[in-house]
């Protein structure tokens, strides 16, 4: 520092705000897995109370029948994806995260490696499996075969092939 600078002055260049930097590798399994199993943990206690209390008024209101369960189920799925997206939108939108996968180093981006606006990754990646998993029967099959298709070479669940996406490590 020569005598002239003022040690008080703000500085001339700047750090960059994050030292995170994607890889551009995929995430592994056991990532993608953590990354998941957290989100749950977080999002189940929350979803848990809500859609029971719904439940218990709606099966009150209607009584005992299939139309009572079927609106059980669209009342519980919609209060699941508010919750979900209460809870992760904010990251979603800005960094292509979940809570779990800030926590597990990893990011959502497209086949290019950009971010997708966030009302169309919630609508591919999470809206559309969502809702087919709550057709009855069908449902729990297809949300067997989202999972499972992670195990594919290149580490795609049915989501991400829905949405276009892909998760990648974030390093630093």
């Amino acid at each position: 520092m020569t005598q002239f600078e003022n040690p008080y002055s703000p500085p001339t260049t700047f750090a960059p705000i994050s030292s995170l930097v994607e890889s551009g590798e995929l995430a592994t399994l056991s990532e993608r897995f953590a990354g998941s199993f957290i989100d749950g943990l977080i999002i189940l206690p929350i979803v848990l109370p809500l859609a029971f209390g719904a439940g218990l008024v709606i099966g009150s209101a209607l009584g005992d029948s299939l139309i009572t369960n079927v609106v059980a189920s669209v009342v519980g799925g919609l209060i699941s994806m508010g919750a979900f997206a209460a809870l992760h939108g904010y990251l979603l939108a800005t960094r292509g995260q979940t809570i779990g996968k800030v926590i597990m180093k990893t990011k959502i981006v497209n086949e290019a490696g950009n971010l997708l606006p966030f009302n169309e990754l919630f609508l591919k990646r999470y809206v559309i499996i969502m809702v087919i998993s709550m057709i009855p029967f069908v449902g729990s099959l297809i949300g067997i075969v989202d999972a499972l298709c992670v195990f594919r070479g290149n580490r795609k669940c049915l989501h991400d092939d829905f949405a276009g996406t892909k998760v990648i490590k974030i390093v630093g």
